[in-house]
């Protein structure tokens, strides 16, 4: 994939690890200073994700590591991807994903939810769950009877 490397005048002399760009097919990713093209059919994770993302990556001598979106693979996985097949499906990597996000969202603070939370305590706390009725058990009870 010199083409991405070449066109973008990115130097590979020394051990730089940086996202290159993405075409239909794949996505192109500088590794300690080696140039590797990742197909969407061997790591179909990387469709599912915005340049932003693909951007925040790191690697050692061992692997490439996406933090933002949970992805490590293993240098030889870049150098033969046939040999590594996927570990974990795409439905499950993206419920993983949506669970993480919620969570991070979940943290935002805003004027917002300062907000709610003081309408909240003024009204004595958090909403409780409304509990299960109880007159459904009493009317299985009373239809048990008439049949007596």
């Amino acid at each position: 994939m010199n083409s991405f490397v070449a066109m973008l005048g990115i130097s590979t002399s020394g051990n730089k690890t940086c996202f290159l760009g993405t075409t239909d097919e794949g996505m192109a990713v500088l590794v300690n200073g080696r140039d590797y093209f990742l197909r969407y059919a061997d790591f179909p994770w990387f469709e599912y994700c915005g340049a932003t993302e693909l951007r925040d990556v790191t690697a050692d001598r061992w692997g490439v590591y996406w933090n933002t979106i949970g992805i490590d693979l293993p240098i030889e996985a870049l150098e033969s991807p046939e040999r590594f097949p996927e570990k974990i499906s795409v439905e499950s990597w993206l419920k993983a994903r949506s669970r993480n996000a919620a969570r991070i969202l979940g943290q935002v603070k805003s004027a917002r939810k300062a907000a709610a939370s003081r309408r909240n305590g003024l009204k004595g706390g958090r909403p409780r769950n409304p509990q299960p009725t109880r007159r459904s058990a009493s009317v299985k009870s009373s239809s048990k009877r008439e049949r007596v």
